[in-house]
């Protein structure tokens, strides 16, 4: 009987010591904390946020401008950390449209970061990807197709359009406002945004937010408006003309933090 008593001790005794190891031991295996990164983005012109489509703003040197469509894809993103090496966040994509600010990229560390960087459209892989017939997929949203189903060429990348005053001296009235539509992409125009530093922490186990703002004016910076002919850019062929390819230029210079 004794004998049986000092063997139930033994075994009690290694049975508690390996959960005691086994914890520690899980304790260091465990993952890193994280916390839930958001973008939230708006939409201005010039130094003017966007209050509704179809609202005429007047921008700083009178020119007058109102949107009827302002959106965008923004993938492949990146958080820079505090020593400049990235992490890669995994499959986000999303579409920023007027209508929403907060879009949830995923679940990243939690740590201290300074600075974001992610691309404007989409990948050439995904860029070739049939639209699945789930109503909120990503691909699935005509605004961004360059006809009447996804084609060949790819997605539009930036959809903007509305009216603007073309008149040579940006003084007109509102009757000489033109209509004007951009629908920039095919893979050429895929671009990548570096955004400035500026600090911020995403905490364990909660919400952390990078707010950023898109002007669409700086999209036609440099553009003749007055000419009739640079008020459109409606298919993949428009995409490869001069105009096409000055304002894919502009769009890294569309993004910029909110003070």
């Amino acid at each position: 009987m004794q004998t049986q008593l000092v063997n139930l001790f033994l075994s009690l005794v290694i049975i508690n010591t390996c959960l005691f190891f086994g914890c520690k031991k899980e304790s260091q295996t465990t993952n890193p904390s994280t916390g839930t990164l958001l973008f939230h983005l708006h939409t201005d012109v010039d130094s003017l946020e966007v209050e509704g489509y179809n609202k005429i703003d007047t921008l700083s040197g009178g020119r007058k401008i109102s949107l009827t469509l302002a959106q965008l894809y923004i993938s492949n993103i990146q958080l820079v950390k505090l020593d400049g090496s990235l992490y890669n966040v995994p499959g986000a994509i999303l579409l920023k449209t007027f209508e929403y600010e907060p879009y949830i990229i995923g679940e990243v560390p939690a740590g201290n970061y300074k600075s974001v960087r992610f691309w404007v459209g989409l990948d050439s892989v995904t860029n070739l990807k049939v639209p699945s017939g789930i109503p909120d997929s990503i691909l699935n949203k005509p605004a961004m197709w360059f006809g009447s189903s996804a084609q060949p060429q790819g997605y539009i990348f930036v959809n903007l359009q509305g009216k603007i005053d073309t008149t040579a001296k940006g003084n007109g009235t509102v009757a000489q406002m033109q209509p004007f539509s951009y629908k920039i992409g095919t893979n050429t125009n895929y671009k990548q945004v570096v955004m400035p530093d500026q600090n911020f922490t995403v905490f364990p186990n909660q919400q952390g937010f990078v707010h950023i703002i898109i002007d669409y004016m700086q999209l036609l910076k440099g553009i003749q408006l007055n000419k009739s002919s640079n008020l459109s850019v409606s298919s993949p062929s428009d995409n490869a003309t001069a105009l096409g390819k000055a304002i894919s230029n502009n769009i890294p210079s569309m993004f910029h933090y909110e003070e």
